[in-house]
């Protein structure tokens, strides 16, 4: 009898533990980025915008809508039918942003660090060329239209 207790006991307490964070990327969508949101809802408000390719920790939630990390260590929630274990290009991109060691890559107004910050991109986004180059600085453009500048030191060609 005390041992049905505690085999019971034990299988509630593994049930109980959360999952181990698992990595995850974002898939491309229409209209060219996933909102990542403050909660698991559409009420819940835009924390940023992530585009295809962006690698994600995978926290918690259920199908419909997940908690998930990026590398920066920025948490917020997407709808889980946005993200997978792989990530399955739909469109044919340029680059890829490489990991960095502070977890994003800042696109700039312009080709070098003086200039503005646009956005920050993560791992794993996927950019188009725009054609615009200067010295080791390139023009890019994100699936959903933004231009800007980000250092070709951090980005890997995919085509």
């Amino acid at each position: 009898m005390t041992r049905r207790f505690l085999l019971a006991f034990l299988a509630l307490v593994a049930l109980a533990l959360p999952a181990a964070a698992e990595t995850q990327y974002v898939q491309d969508t229409n209209d060219g980025y996933l909102n990542l949101r403050r909660g698991p809802g559409t009420q819940y408000g835009i924390v940023m915008r992530l585009t295809a390719g962006t690698e994600v920790q995978g926290l918690a939630g259920n199908r419909a809508w997940r908690q998930v990390a990026l590398p920066d260590g920025t948490v917020g929630w997407v709808h889980g039918g946005y993200i997978d274990l792989n990530y399955f290009p739909t469109r044919r991109y340029d680059f890829t942003v490489r990991r960095t060691n502070d977890g994003y890559l800042n696109l700039r107004r312009g080709p070098n660090t003086s200039f503005g910050i646009i956005r920050r991109l993560h791992a794993g986004q996927m950019l188009f060329w725009d054609g615009g180059r200067s010295g080791d600085w390139a023009q890019l453009r994100l699936p959903d239209g933004t231009t800007g500048w980000a250092s070709l030191k951090y980005l890997m060609a995919v085509n």
